[in-house]
């Protein structure tokens, strides 16, 4: 991992890792476009052959889970494993409650605009398999969602050799979602965008995945809602000091092990202390479980930036916009930081804990994206509906007014629409 000089390579720092995001999106655009065809054309058929590709099929599977399936899956998690998955549906139920959009009532002189959030009606939540299984994404999605209101909730997760993991299936039955299929990749999210034989097509898609997840999901955006590019993972922590270089290195792998093309990087004002950080990463990596898919990540997407000026090193973070940050230190700067998905202050907080059990979301804008966007929410899961009326006295004092915009525009059946209404009373 290279060590940058902030002050004398922003640019190229900034280069670096936004070059490193648009490669993972040039490589899978058409990987993921061909899989699209695949099952616009051939839909249930093709999403089982590609199941069987990838996920090790050994037969043609139902494509959705059986309540059977479903619960001799559940009926396998240890019963304290039960009760932690318990807690943090409590804990992200808790947080979330909160988040509930209000109805909105705006009066004046002869208007009334009455505006509120209703759900949309079906939604699906991805929940990432692979090398692991992921139940607190399937808590992450389906709780806000049903804060929302939406009435119906599908899951989608790999099903490999035709396997649900059991800990999600747990979390399932524990929120109450029947309806579980047992495919992942870019193929789930096309198959509930435009729907199949067997797969309903949904209003919403929800929740993170790799980079072949997210560029499908990007593609279908328009024919269903998403929440947001949530993937590969990202994480940037910020020193004001030189703190535990150890403990630095041990967050910087919680992220890195999600996935080899994850990003993760550290700003220290101290060469020694990222020059230990590199140390104690090279040392721990050898008995790192998932030590191969770390080893990728911090080799591709790994960086360490040395900074003299706090703010630069502000600037830096807030252009990068990563999907979590951990600041260790002086807390001052705290106001400045703008973007990133999630900001975990202080030594006690680490990205994990977000993860499972403080209750706020973990489905996380990716990409730069969190510039413009935040994690998920309840409200996403809602559109809001807007109800207008005017009355004759509003005609009388602002219907001049528009009808000679609509004229100025070049639309004159907009303002004739207009004179039609100033007309009724006469």
């Amino acid at each position: 991992m290279k060590i940058w000089e902030l002050e004398r390579e922003y640019d190229g720092l900034i280069s670096f890792v936004k070059t490193g995001r648009e490669g993972k999106k040039r490589d899978v655009r058409s990987v993921v476009a061909k899989i699209k065809e695949e099952i616009i054309a051939r839909r249930d058929r093709a999403v089982i052959d590609f199941s069987k590709a990838w996920d090790h099929w050994d037969k043609d599977y139902p494509i959705k889970l059986s309540l059977d399936e479903i619960e001799s899956a559940a009926s396998r998690v240890p019963r304290k494993d039960v009760s932690v998955l318990k807690g943090m549906i409590k804990n992200v139920a808790l947080y979330h409650k909160g988040q509930k959009p209000k109805k909105r009532t705006y009066r004046r002189g002869g208007l009334l605009v009455e505006e509120e959030h209703v759900p949309v009606e079906k939604a699906m939540v991805y929940v990432p398999g692979g090398s692991a299984s992921y139940p607190s994404s399937l808590i992450m999605g389906t709780v806000p969602a049903q804060i929302a209101g939406v009435q119906k909730i599908f899951v989608s997760s790999p099903g490999r050799n035709g396997k649900i993991n059991d800990h999600v299936a747990a979390a399932a039955r524990l929120l109450g979602v029947a309806d579980i299929y047992r495919i992942g990749g870019a193929q789930a999210i096309y198959a509930f965008a435009y729907g199949t034989e067997s797969v309903p097509k949904v209003d919403m898609i929800v929740g993170p995945g790799n980079t072949y997840v997210e560029e499908a999901k990007r593609d279908v955006y328009g024919s269903v809602g998403i929440d947001m590019l949530a993937g590969p993972s990202e994480l940037v922590i910020l020193c004001t000091e030189a703190y535990s270089s150890k403990l630095m290195a041990i967050d910087m792998f919680s992220q890195a092990e999600h996935d080899e093309m994850a990003s993760v990087g550290i700003f220290s004002p101290s060469l020694k202390h990222l020059n230990d950080v590199k140390q104690d990463m090279e040392g721990l990596l050898g008995t790192a479980a998932r030590k191969e898919t770390i080893r990728k990540a911090i080799e591709a997407n790994g960086y360490l930036v040395h900074y003299t000026e706090i703010d630069r090193a502000v600037e830096a973070i807030n252009e990068i916009a990563p999907e979590h940050m951990e600041l260790i230190g002086d807390e001052t700067c705290l106001p400045s930081i703008l973007y990133p998905g999630v900001i975990y202050v202080g030594p006690y907080t680490p990205v994990a804990m977000g993860d499972y059990y403080i209750g706020t979301n973990h489905v996380l804008p990716t990409a730069g994206a969190g510039r413009f966007s935040a994690g998920l929410s309840v409200d996403r899961f809602t559109k809001r509906k807007v109800v207008v009326k005017i009355n004759r006295e509003f005609i009388r004092k602002y219907g001049d007014r528009a009808e000679r915009l609509a004229r100025v525009e070049g639309l004159p059946a907009h303002g004739d629409a207009i004179k039609a209404r100033k007309e009724l009373d006469k």
